[in-house]
């Protein structure tokens, strides 16, 4: 990629690191699907499933990092680098600490929760073993989200990737060992893949916690074993709004995939099968959202907003190319996309293959406002902003994603007017029109430039 100044330079520098790291976890997401698909499409829609549900705790362990990212890259901006280091030290003791209740509410209503989205009968058993030793790892999950987050915002993007890929290797190595039996560790089918999750976050968090400890990192971790209640405060009111966006999200999500699950499992197989590949697209976006919050808070630590905003406009042409790339490998070649993750032998071959097909397809259309999506959101997050998102996620996805897929896919009438509904498709086409009015919220928001003097 040909870099044209220093702003694309110092985003280049950021986000290359987070693109590698989250392709790792993204091929890491394959192998399981892969791994849990030649057991059986059932296996595949319980994994799903659980991690639908397990996704619905994201809100929590976002408003955690967003505050520490925030206020980090804000005092590495001023050269003020105890500051960050004391923000990390709280992030810690507050994401572990929440870490806790999550783990055992996955444990006492995660079967209640895969109910309501419609589970039931082999689908509800398998997905809700599956899900109680997923959450077992939350806490230490929640833990190494957080200091991910915080070396990010301090301009480290290279030691989340590194620790990031050793941890995919060994849940990749544990998936064949735990999913298929092999070496003489237990068969354990699906619930073998959320043991192999278990080991790698557990080997991430010791690796991240010798290092810094070892006072090898930007930042190190010298514990007073205390609670700052000014740095907790300030963590808090700007992780608040992200918890509400993101909890918004999740529920709206559970609503959509509950809408998705209706049309039954093979339509949930296509689904969930589309997403995986989908990812790899949309995981070079996501380096330039981590690049953009860090740059952004560095800038605007520094008093530099104009910088900051040129490195907002060098970011969406810079993601803007590379999702443009991949959604056009989506709409060209969706079939030799989707044949991998599929077992000729299954009954359900032949149908899930062409709904998967037509789910890339349709996201590959909105891949570049998808990118957009990403720096903007990322911009005003790294700017302390966290409102903003939680306004654009409130009201975009309701009016533009669960009432389209609701009312196109199963039809209403209205008078003499009846629509007989597109099934799973309509769902489909509503989620990627929602990606295009999402982007045009966040620039308008953008363009009005308030971000830029936020107080954290």
């Amino acid at each position: 990629m040909i870099l044209r100044n220093e702003t694309q330079r110092r985003i280049w520098q950021l986000a290359w690191p987070a693109i590698i790291a989250n392709i790792s976890q993204t091929l890491l997401n394959l192998v399981d699907t892969l791994m849990v698909g030649h057991v059986s499409s059932l296996a595949i829609a319980a994994v799903g499933l659980g991690g639908q549900v397990s996704w619905f705790m994201f809100p929590i362990m976002m408003s955690v990092s967003v505050g520490t990212l925030a206020l980090v890259a804000r005092a590495v901006g001023a050269k003020d680098f105890r500051r960050a280091e004391l923000v990390l030290e709280q992030s810690l003791y507050l994401s572990f600490l929440l870490g806790i209740p999550v783990l055992l509410f996955g444990w006492f209503f995660g079967d209640d929760v895969l109910r309501i989205m419609g589970a039931k009968g082999e689908l509800l058993s398998l997905a809700y073993a599956y899900l109680k030793v997923v959450f077992l790892f939350y806490p230490v999950r929640f833990v190494v989200f957080t200091i991910n987050s915080a070396l990010r915002g301090a301009g480290d993007t290279k030691t989340p990737m590194k620790v990031g890929i050793l941890m995919n290797v060994l849940n990749a190595l544990f998936d064949y060992l735990l999913i298929y039996g092999k070496l003489g560790f237990p068969r354990l089918g699906a619930v073998g893949a959320a043991w192999a999750s278990g080991i790698g976050i557990s080997s991430a968090f010791l690796v991240l916690l010798a290092l810094l400890l070892s006072n090898r990192l930007i930042l190190k971790f010298e514990p007073s074993w205390r609670f700052d209640t000014e740095i907790v405060g300030k963590i808090v009111r700007i992780g608040i709004p992200a918890l509400i966006e993101r909890g918004l999200f999740s529920f709206y999500n559970f609503l959509y995939m509950s809408i998705v699950t209706r049309f039954g499992d093979v339509a949930l197989a296509a689904h969930q099968i589309g997403l995986r590949i989908e990812s790899i697209a949309y995981m070079p976006a996501f380096g330039f959202n981590v690049a953009t919050s860090a740059l952004v808070g560095q800038n605007l630590g520094a008093k530099k907003p104009e910088e900051a905003e040129k490195t907002v406009y060098e970011a969406m042409k810079m993601a803007g190319l590379f999702m443009g790339v991949m959604g056009a490998v989506l709409i060209l070649f969706p079939r030799y996309l989707v044949m991998p993750f599929l077992n000729p032998n299954d009954p359900n071959y032949a149908e899930v293959l062409r709904l998967a097909r037509i789910y890339l397809i349709i996201v590959g259309i909105s891949e570049v406002p998808l990118a957009w999506v990403f720096v903007l959101s990322g911009a005003l997050r790294g700017a302390g902003d966290t409102k903003s998102p939680m306004y654009v996620t409130a009201i975009s996805k309701l009016l533009f994603r669960i009432i389209p897929a609701y009312l196109l896919g199963f039809g209403f009438t209205i008078g003499s007017f009846h629509f007989s509904g597109l099934g799973v498709v309509a769902a489909w086409i509503a989620m990627s029109l929602e990606t295009f009015t999402s982007a045009a919220m966040y620039w308008w928001i953008f363009k009005k430039g308030k971000w830029k003097h936020v107080k954290v």
